[in-house]
């Protein structure tokens, strides 16, 4: 396909923008129930399965001959299966309730909802759970609250839900609108979610351009959005270069662009591909687009409270850290980057030195991102002192049957870069030292990470830990995407802490957890960078997703977990019941029959025993509320 024909495709989706605008609640309702059943009874599991095998292919994993390889498709598909379904169900429920076709949760209503006054002042507002399938599912135990802009919510009065014109204020109005979305690279099902988001609460027509590492999953993009393909909102682009891209992003009927990726795109983007032609326009303030959201990266905390854990607690907490560490080889947005911890603290040592166990007890994250590999250099290069965690399981590109993946031409396993820095932030010339520290400033998209030692803090006087460290986050870490905490939970509402949560301005904070869970739970609250950033200096990005219970004026979202739970996800070890579980799983939400129901229940018994008195009755309460409703 040549330029001309893409340009043609989009203009044949612009020319529907004012009927889409026009489309009433309800009939965008009867759209995203096509949706569900689609996903749910015309696609099939063995399809989210055929495209996960493309994903784990692509990535160097060898699908067919080996369990790791089986794993990792089933994953793929699963996240789709569960992450998809449940966005696709979120808004549906939200447009039900928009169209006075349902009713909302009475604690989500005016003068019944949970609110408090944080330590700062700010009003807080719980949002997860709030109804009884949700306190007896797997996550009842998981807390998710929402804290609210000060200047626009000062008590709880001023608190509202399914407020869908204020929550929703970025949408376009009865003129419509045309949006260019460009992929993302790392994790296709942000782009799915991208997609819902544009047009049933932006209110755009979309043209959607898929990463070059990713063409295999525009089939299924096809098919579950046929309903908005077939009557012309919707179109898929598979593949781009420089040149197709620059003709439709800059195309005068395009009124809005969305892009996950790295800061470097998003400034070549908005101000130009040479770095002369970016200079020239930021110093004349003359952006090439104007209409740009975001989703980019950041140098992700994880801020180890100086308390007194179990090894249990350090063990489960380490998993955790570990596995989102891990996991595509750290090309996450918000995979853990930086590990905060106190100079004087009786357990930084064991805490540390378990992290590292946990990377070196299982195999090395596959490389195949594309620049993986540079990136890790640069930061190699930079600290030449740094270790490098190499895994002791033996198992290699050999053993593990590894091709090339990504845009690779041969199979890439990186260790882990375990670099320490001890920060001061009590003299200038630390402070000055810390503003050019290049691991706080850059972030890797590489299996990296940082160790921050706070010079004159201890477990003794958790205030100033908390206020040194949220002065190293907010005034030194690149990005305010995401971070985590971990603290004891009999420490949870002590000054200390509490200080901690309100002072990080960070979009989503998950406490004892994986940043990963506040994305997947974001229609309780939010995704995207903190409020604040602009064109000109960006680090996050621009915008937020989530929010389907459009709540109004949130500035951010923060998840609490219990220290140790089942629900947590730490690094696999048995891979071949975890993907009779993944599978069993998948098809349960594509299809919550008794039937589907033993299989999940079969496959908790092969992974752990433990698992199954809690998880079984959450799939029983799942299975009694098939319709995921309010």
């Amino acid at each position: 396909m040549n330029i001309s024909d893409d340009v043609f495709r989009l203009q044949e989706v612009s020319k529907k923008r004012t009927e889409w605008a026009a489309l009433s609640i309800v009939e965008k309702l009867t759209i995203l129930e096509e949706i569900k059943t689609i996903m749910k009874e015309e696609v099939g599991y063995e399809y989210y399965k055929a495209s996960g095998k493309k994903g784990a292919e692509m990535k160097g994993f060898d699908v067919n001959n080996t369990v790791e390889g089986d794993f990792e498709a089933t994953e793929e598909a699963m996240l789709f299966c569960l992450a998809g379904r449940t966005q696709i169900d979120d808004m549906i429920n939200a447009y039900k309730i928009r169209a006075g076709l349902a009713k909302p949760p009475k604690k989500l209503t005016k003068g019944n909802f949970e609110t408090r006054k944080a330590i700062n002042g700010q009003v807080v507002t719980k949002t997860f759970p709030i109804i009884l399938k949700d306190r007896l599912s797997l996550f009842g135990h998981f807390h998710c609250e929402v804290w609210m802009d000060s200047s626009k919510i000062r008590d709880e009065s001023q608190v509202e839900a399914f407020a869908f014109e204020k929550a929703w204020d970025d949408a376009v109005g009865e003129e419509g609108g045309l949006m260019i979305i460009l992929g993302a690279g790392n994790q296709p099902i942000i782009s799915f979610i991208d997609i819902i988001k544009a047009m049933f609460t932006r209110n755009y027509v979309v043209y959607f351009k898929q990463h070059p590492i990713r063409t295999y999953i525009n089939d299924l993009f096809e098919k579950i959005y046929a309903p908005l393909i077939s009557r012309g909102y919707l179109a898929v682009e598979a593949h781009s270069t420089n040149e197709r891209c620059s003709a439709l992003v800059y195309h005068p009927e395009v009124d809005a662009v969305h892009m996950t990726g790295a800061k470097a795109t998003h400034d070549m983007l908005v101000w130009g591909l040479d770095p002369k032609e970016q200079e020239q326009n930021l110093k004349a303030k003359t952006p090439k687009l104007k209409n740009v959201t975001s989703e980019l990266g950041a140098v992700s905390p994880w801020v180890i409270v100086p308390g007194k854990y179990t090894k249990a607690e350090i063990k489960s907490q380490a998993g955790i850290l570990a596995n989102f560490v891990k996991n595509n080889a750290s090309c996450n947005c918000n995979s853990p980057k930086c590990v905060v911890v106190a100079d004087d603290w009786n357990q930084k040592e064991e805490f540390i030195q378990t992290i590292e166990d946990e990377l070196a007890n299982h195999t090395l994250p596959v490389a195949y991102y594309p620049n993986t590999e540079k990136r890790w250099k640069e930061f190699s290069d930079q600290y030449p002192e740094c270790k490098q965690i190499e895994s002791n399981t033996g198992m290699g590109v050999v053993e593990r049957n590894l091709s090339a993946g990504g845009l690779n031409d041969k199979p890439l396993l990186l260790p882990y870069l375990k670099i320490e820095i001890n920060v001061d932030l009590e003299t200038a010339s630390g402070k000055d030292a810390a503003s050019k520290e290049f691991a706080f400033n850059n972030e890797p998209f590489a299996p990296v990470l940082t160790f921050a030692t706070l010079q004159g803090t201890s477990q003794n006087d958790v205030i100033k830990f908390s206020e040194t460290a949220s002065a190293l986050c907010n005034d030194y870490l690149f990005g305010s995407l995401s971070g985590s905490i971990t603290t004891p939970m009999s420490m949870l509402n002590d000054d200390g802490v509490q200080t901690l949560i309100a002072e990080l301005k960070y979009g989503c904070l998950c406490v004892n957890n994986g940043s990963t869970y506040g994305c997947l739970l974001s229609n309780f609250g939010m995704w995207g960078a903190f409020p604040g950033e602009t064109l000109d200096a960006v680090e996050s990005g621009i915008g937020k997703i989530g929010n389907s219970i459009a709540i109004p004026y949130v500035e951010k979202a923060v998840l609490i977990s219990p220290l140790v739970h089942v629900a947590h996800m730490t690094i696999k070890g048995d891979l071949e019941n975890e993907q009779v579980l993944c599978e069993a799983m998948s098809k349960y939400a594509l299809n919550s029959s008794p039937g589907n129901l033993i299989k999940v229940i079969g496959a908790l018994v092969r992974v752990d025993l433990i698992r199954v008195g809690i998880v079984c009755s959450s799939v029983l309460i799942a299975w009694l509320c098939t319709n995921h409703s309010y």
